[in-house]
């Protein structure tokens, strides 16, 4: 059951060659130069801002202490990164933000079934696999492949959806978040408080099944120079009901804006 939903999950992520989508974004630039004009106006959080908001409130806070004190922009991730980066992308993509979101994936390590969106959200995830490569070269490859999400015609799923920007996986030096070896801000199993002191080993074998149970339930731990927080990673059908009940109040509010703007259309009449 888990393969198939995995398979199912994997199925609604676009995903493909990194190349590919170079070489057709390179195409579409030359038929048409008027498109680097209108950047400005299709992409509305600029490079030139602080950290994006990650709609993560600790993390935003924490983000915003760091460019404060280093003028430095992005975040970037240690230790054990995924889970935060599963909650972050799957909080960018649902209700009531909306967002589309390129990961490019240089571990190979990021498992889209570990997102706790549901299947209509993550086809606005694009997922791009590159060879190795050196930052500069990465910092290019992110550059051009958002300009493909922007542009080309492969995102046209995603037209509708604002674009928030990269979350790059295994690489340094580019995208709006950056998960790999090193970083200011660190990922680890939280804390959980060892056996008693001076237990004997047989009330330690009888509590082992317990503390492991304590051991699985804990969450994840965020620490850096500029505060920390802990989080737990929801199971899916939990996430997804609040996202489904994200989006019907989404829709609820506009469809009351539209008979707002359609009152007043009439009174003016």
């Amino acid at each position: 059951m888990e393969a198939v939903t995995g398979g199912r999950l994997l199925g609604e992520v676009e995903e493909t060659s990194l190349e590919e989508l170079l070489r057709r974004v390179r195409s579409t630039l030359t038929l048409d130069p008027n498109l680097l004009g209108n950047r400005a106006q299709t992409q509305p959080q600029s490079h030139s801002q602080a950290t994006k908001l990650t709609h993560i409130q600790p993390l935003d806070e924490i983000a915003a202490r760091h460019f404060q004190d280093t003028k430095a922009a992005g975040i970037s991730i240690s230790g054990r990164h995924l889970p935060l980066l599963y909650k972050l992308i799957s909080t960018l993509v649902t209700p009531p933000h909306l967002y589309a979101v390129l990961v490019i994936d240089i571990e190979g390590r990021f498992d889209a079934t570990r997102l706790t969106c549901s299947l209509s959200h993550t086809r606005h995830i694009y997922i791009h696999r590159p060879a190795r490569s050196s930052p500069e070269q990465l910092r290019a490859l992110v550059a051009e492949a958002e300009d493909v999400l922007l542009y080309g015609p492969v995102a046209q799923a995603s037209a509708a959806r604002e674009w928030w920007g990269t979350i790059v996986v295994g690489g340094l030096g580019a995208g709006d978040v950056a998960a790999g070896w090193k970083g200011w801000l660190r990922v680890d199993r939280e804390h959980v408080r060892g056996f008693t002191p001076g237990i004997s080993a047989e009330e330690a074998l009888e509590q082992r099944g317990k503390r492991q149970g304590v051991v699985e339930a804990a969450g994840w731990a965020v620490t850096s120079q500029w505060g920390g927080f802990t989080f737990k990673e929801q199971e899916k059908e939990e996430e997804v009901q609040q996202q489904r009940q994200q989006q019907q109040q989404h829709d609820v509010d506009a469809g009351q804006e539209g008979n707002m703007v359609e009152e007043g259309e009439d009174n003016r009449g």
